[in-house]
């Protein structure tokens, strides 16, 4: 993965990031992104007890080759040692782990700014009621596994995430929630926290009632000055091997996030926070049974494995968006959709969607094809001719389809013939019955039963 930070790129960012401000030409090119790191309290910070810690902070990463990165140990956390830096990456540590002291300097710090938050599943649940806008954060804990996420980008995207591959933001929401560290393990904001803004919205069975693992406000509020960004995101997804690593690509994309050091021109000291914004919800799904590859009729189940997450539901409709079915999950990461394919035009391959649904909003959707046929075969001839001492059966049917003639004394005996569409054939059957039940049966398994007699 390589980041290019560029002047293009940041003035690209610094319109994403500050467009709601309605602030001038001038005061968006005095935005500046990092350039001098420090990393609070290191590296590497040591574990805490009871779990494994972060791995050590990729700063030989090439997309981070641009920023200067310096450790600075927690005891050693005041305004002048932080004089000299334009960001602070509190990394891996616990915020009540900070002396008051630490506390006050890295909020003065922010004020003019960017301080960027790292949690990690083992600095577990926070509080930072100290904080120059306090928030509270729940854990999800070292699980290590899938523990069936999903995510939304507000907004449809934003600097600091977007779902679409063509946006310099873009993460990967695969990865996102399948990764068994980055949302699996992930840490999130208190949704509605106020003074914040969500960046990224999530949940997993750890989180039922979801949160924001990315979110972001202004050092000053009213000036537009300073940046801080609160990431959740498991850090230890900086070790896995992924290419492109989206855990690291969104460090970067912090880094290179503009700032404000000096009040913005066009509406200081009356800006305007931060608004949070609904966003378009993603789920992993995928057919958790074969599709039929036949033609079918009557209903037709369909069933989904999904996101397990409160809200969940799922629709099967067709191209012109009809819903044909609709169902919430009876079973844990499951959804089961019952297709009434009499709903649908017989003979033909009907293009459908099953789409999955969080909170009423699409969030994922697959295509496939249903040949539906719902109409038995039709006699285009059925007739019954004596001859030379037979007794003969003519038929003639409007598909092809498996033919069975029941006949004799106790109507056991059969002839199985498979018949050709439009197709004559002949059952030549003894000369002593009197009557016979024909019956046949379609690709699909409609049925057509007659009763035929001789005379």
């Amino acid at each position: 993965m390589r980041i290019v930070i560029a002047a293009g790129a940041a003035l690209l960012l610094s319109v994403a990031l500050l467009q709601d401000s309605g602030r001038s030409g001038g005061a968006v090119a005095a935005a500046q992104p990092s350039v001098h790191v420090a990393v609070i309290p290191g590296f590497a910070p040591k574990p805490y007890p009871g779990t494994y810690g972060v791995p050590p902070l990729p700063v030989s990463d090439p997309s981070l080759s641009a920023y200067h990165f310096a450790e600075l140990p927690a005891d050693q956390v005041t305004a002048g040692a932080l004089a000299g830096y334009d960001t602070v990456l509190l990394y891996g540590i616990r915020w009540s782990d900070l002396s008051a002291g630490a506390q006050q300097a890295i909020d003065a710090f922010a004020r003019t700014g960017k301080v960027l938050i790292w949690d990690a599943d083992d600095t577990g649940a926070q509080s930072y009621s100290t904080f120059i806008h306090p928030f509270s954060t729940a854990a999800s804990g070292e699980n290590g596994k899938a523990n069936d996420s999903v995510v939304s980008f507000p907004n449809g995207g934003n600097f600091l995430a977007s779902p679409d591959p063509s946006n310099p933001a873009y993460l990967d929401p695969n990865q996102l929630i399948t990764d068994r560290n980055m949302i699996n393990d992930m840490n999130a904001m208190t949704t509605g926290t106020p003074g914040w803004e969500p960046a990224l919205v999530a949940q997993n069975k750890s989180i039922p009632q979801g949160g924001w693992p990315l979110a972001w406000s202004y050092g000053v509020v009213g000036d537009h000055t300073g940046l801080e960004i609160y990431s959740g995101i498991d850090a230890d997804a900086f070790a896995d091997n992924l290419s492109p690593n989206y855990a690291v690509k969104e460090l970067a994309l912090q880094l290179a996030a503009p700032f404000l050091r000096a009040p913005e021109s066009s509406c200081a000291p009356s800006c305007q926070p931060p608004t949070s914004s609904p966003g378009k919800p993603y789920a992993a799904c995928a057919f958790a049974r074969p599709l039929p590859k036949g033609w079918v009729r009557r209903r037709v189940p369909i069933v989904l494995k999904t996101s397990v997450v409160p809200g969940i539901s799922g629709t099967v409709s067709t191209r012109a968006g009809r819903v044909l079915s609709s169902a919430r999950e009876r079973k844990a990461g499951l959804l089961e959709l019952i297709v009434p394919t009499t709903r649908l035009r017989s003979n033909r391959a009907a293009p459908l969607r099953a789409n999955v649904l969080v909170d009423g909003q699409r969030a994922c959707s697959l295509g496939f094809r249903l040949r539906v046929d719902n109409l038995p075969p039709r006699p285009l001839l059925l007739a019954t001719v004596r001859r030379a001492g037979h007794d003969l059966l003519r038929l003639r049917l409007s598909e092809r389809s498996t033919v069975t003639v029941y006949y004799g004394p106790t109507g056991r005996a059969t002839r199985t013939r498979t018949v050709g569409a439009r197709r004559l054939v002949v059952f030549r059957l003894p000369g002593t019955i009197a009557s016979a039940t024909v019956i046949a049966r379609d690709r699909a398994g409609n049925r057509m039963l007659r009763r035929v007699h001789w005379r």
